[in-house]
Order: C-alpha cells, then sequence, then structure tokens
C-alpha cells in the first residue's frame, strides 16, 4: 500500500516537473518572439532612424515615381525655366530688318509701313483688320495674287512676323480676344514653325477720343486688359511681346494728343517714333552674322518708297 502510494507522488512530481520545464520553455520562447519582433527593431529604430524622404511642400501633390517607390529622385524632376516674352532694350537694326518680315494688321500697321516706307516688308496689312474677319478680308502680294489673309498666311515666307491688332477687335471681351489671337498665332506656328513671332501691344487712343465717346468702346481699361490676354498668349505659346513705346504716350498711359491727327491712327512723326522703337527691340538670331547692323549716317526713314505720298495716308480704320 504504501509502495502505491509512493508511486502515484513520484508520477504526481514527475507531472508537475514536466508541466514546469514546458512553461519555462514557453516563457523563453516567448521571450525571445518578443525581443525578435519588438525590442530589437525599436532599439535599431532609435539609434538609426528612417530616412525620411525628400521634402514635401506643404499643399504640393508629390512627384509620381513611375518605380512605384513613392516619390521621384531629384536627378530625374525636370525643371522648366519660366518664359519672359517681353522683348528688352536691344541694340539697334537698321530696317533691312523687315526684308525678312510679314506685317500682318490693321490700319495702323499700314500707317507703319507708309510712313516709315517699308517697301522691302512683306505686307498683310489690311484696313479694318480684326481677329474675326481674317478669315473673310482680302490681300494682293504680287507673285500670289488676290486671296483671304488666312490663306495667304501659309503661302508667304519669312522669318519674323509683326501682328498688330485691336483696334478693330474692341468689340470683344478680353477672354474672347485671347481665344481668338492663340487661334491666330497657332496658325502661323503651324505654317511657319521657325519663324520668330513678335505681338506688338495695342496702342490706346488719346483721351480727348475716349471722352468723346466715339472710339467705339476703345477705353484704356479695355485696352490694358486686351494687353494682358497678349501677354497670357505670348508667354503660353512662347513668341515675343512688344511693349507700348513709352514716347507714344502721356501720364496716364492715353495716346498723346500730338501723335495723332484722328485720336486713334499715328500721324507721320510717331509712326517714325513707333519704328525707332521697334528697331530698338530685337532679338537678334544665334546665328547672327551683322546683315542687320546699322550702317554709318544712318537715319530711320531714309528709304524713299516710289510712288507713295505718304504725308496723304489717313487711313480710317
Amino acid at each position: 500500500m504504501r509502495e502505491h502510494y509512493n508511486h502515484s507522488r513520484r508520477r504526481v512530481l514527475r507531472r508537475r516537473r514536466m508541466l514546469v520545464a514546458a512553461a519555462a520553455v514557453l516563457l523563453v520562447a516567448a521571450v525571445i518572439f518578443a525581443m525578435v519582433h519588438w525590442v530589437i527593431p525599436a532599439l535599431n529604430k532609435e539609434i538609426n532612424p528612417p530616412d525620411p524622404g525628400p521634402a514635401v511642400t506643404p499643399g504640393a501633390d508629390p512627384v509620381p515615381d513611375p518605380a512605384g517607390t513613392g516619390t521621384k529622385p531629384d536627378d530625374d524632376i525636370i525643371y522648366h525655366p519660366t518664359f519672359d516674352p517681353v522683348v528688352p532694350e536691344s541694340r539697334q537694326v537698321s530696317e533691312k530688318w523687315f526684308d525678312d518680315a510679314v506685317i500682318l494688321g490693321d490700319s495702323r500697321s499700314q500707317g507703319l509701313i507708309l510712313y516709315n516706307s517699308l517697301s522691302n516688308c512683306t505686307s498683310l496689312a489690311v484696313k479694318s483688320l480684326s481677329l474675326t474677319n481674317y478669315t473673310k478680308k482680302e490681300a494682293t502680294l504680287p507673285g500670289l495674287g488676290t486671296d483671304t489673309v488666312a490663306n495667304m498666311i501659309p503661302k508667304v515666307g519669312g522669318k519674323r512676323f509683326y501682328l498688330i491688332f485691336g483696334m478693330n477687335d474692341m468689340g470683344l471681351d478680353a477672354d474672347t480676344f485671347g481665344a481668338y489671337f492663340a487661334r491666330l498665332v497657332g496658325l502661323i506656328q503651324k505654317s511657319h514653325p521657325d519663324a520668330d513671332i513678335y505681338v506688338q501691344a495695342v496702342l490706346p487712343v488719346t483721351e480727348l477720343k475716349e471722352q468723346s465717346g466715339a472710339s467705339s468702346g476703345f477705353s484704356l481699361a479695355h485696352v490694358r486688359e486686351f494687353n494682358e490676354q497678349l501677354m497670357k498668349v505670348c508667354t503660353e505659346k512662347q513668341v515675343w511681346y512688344v511693349d507700348i513705346p513709352p514716347a507714344l504716350v502721356d501720364g496716364k498711359g492715353y495716346l498723346l494728343d500730338g501723335a495723332s491727327w484722328d485720336g486713334v491712327h499715328l500721324n507721320a512723326e510717331y509712326c517714325r517714333v513707333w519704328m525707332d522703337y521697334l528697331l530698338h527691340h530685337v532679338v537678334l538670331p544665334d546665328d547672327y552674322n551683322g546683315e542687320y547692323d546699322v550702317p554709318e549716317g544712318y537715319r530711320p526713314g531714309d528709304v524713299v518708297m516710289d510712288g507713295v505720298t505718304v504725308y496723304d495716308f489717313k487711313p480710317s480704320n
């Protein structure tokens, strides 16, 4: 009986020792698991913090990464410099600069050509031309005959285009004017992809003309809205913007009274001032070799246009 009791007690003790051993094994395993998965990573993170990655400006979208790593490396980012379309003052060139130019515009541009005897340019200057009728208004050029201005544009040759619009577009709102102008620039760029395009800022009328109520909405405020649109188009299309010559306007920004015979069109004297400004605001080609240099003793307007009495030229619009 005592022997049976002792045997049973030994079995109980053996089971207890096995349970204790198993518990000890589980405890060790739990400690190892915790060390591997929690303690060591935490210590490693403390010693070697992760790379925060490139800084992101608050509110800015992250640069997408084709590899799917979340951000794009700095050396792959392409930076596009902002294009400034305003033509700065440059060295003066002679009127030979217009040998390779097409002047496209209204009767103001006709005055610019005639009063400066620019028989060397290609003239698509048409009385009453506007952004809404150049697909209907016709022009005549030697060797090309007569066709609409829109159809003439792809036919003419030239290294540079001067666009002079706005005077006959004052009935448009500024956004529509900008949209129509962008369409015209696109037409020229498509047919003459290597040509430079110079966009002349819209010139204002005189203050007296605006106050008379006879300027058909040609207010200084509207002119400024139009010129803001021209700047926008020039920036987007990467073409050149020629600002208003300071010598043509007064302190308020109106056309000088003495610069015009009707408050709108420039007279001969101020057409030459305008031309002088254009000849001092050009972007010379990279391969320039001096072909447009001003000869010694040169004066603007020295070239004479045969058969044209320029002082009688008074276009209506």
